[in-house]
């Protein structure tokens, strides 16, 4: 009974390999294809009146700002401000979901990385980490 207990632990856990193998085989046969379309990542955003245009990158660093000189009328000062800061958090929380999209085509879900972009908190990113750390000790 013990034998064939151990027979079907070990299955089971050649089962598992084969499946992290299989995701670690295909992340590294897609690095460069993921690295490729990351970099070249761009995203916009308008406001309401599509006076206002903000282009981000894959990190949401502004690349590109386009005013109409119609905003000049239509806004004041301060309200083109706010317009224009809303435009591009908004060009960049796309972008965030862009990003998220791009990796969730090479890594698993669950995954400490895939978690961390959807909620930038370094404990998911640190999470798997954690608990084996914990199992360690324990």
């Amino acid at each position: 009974m013990a034998q064939h207990a151990n027979r079907d632990a070990n299955a089971a856990l050649k089962a598992r390999f084969a499946d992290v193998y299989g995701q670690y085989e295909r992340l590294r046969d897609g690095m460069g294809e993921m690295q490729t379309r990351l970099a070249e990542l761009s995203v916009s955003a308008t406001d309401s009146e599509e006076l206002i245009r903000a282009t981000v990158g894959p990190r949401g660093q502004l690349t590109s700002l386009e005013i109409e000189p119609r905003a000049y009328r239509v806004y004041e000062p301060h309200e083109l401000a706010e317009e224009i800061t809303k435009v591009v958090a908004e060009a960049a929380a796309n972008a965030g979901d862009a990003v998220q999209e791009v990796l969730g085509e090479y890594l698993p879900p669950g995954t400490g990385a895939m978690d961390y972009l959807k909620d930038g908190k370094f404990g998911s990113l640190l999470r798997n980490s954690d608990a084996r750390m914990r199992e360690a000790t324990e």
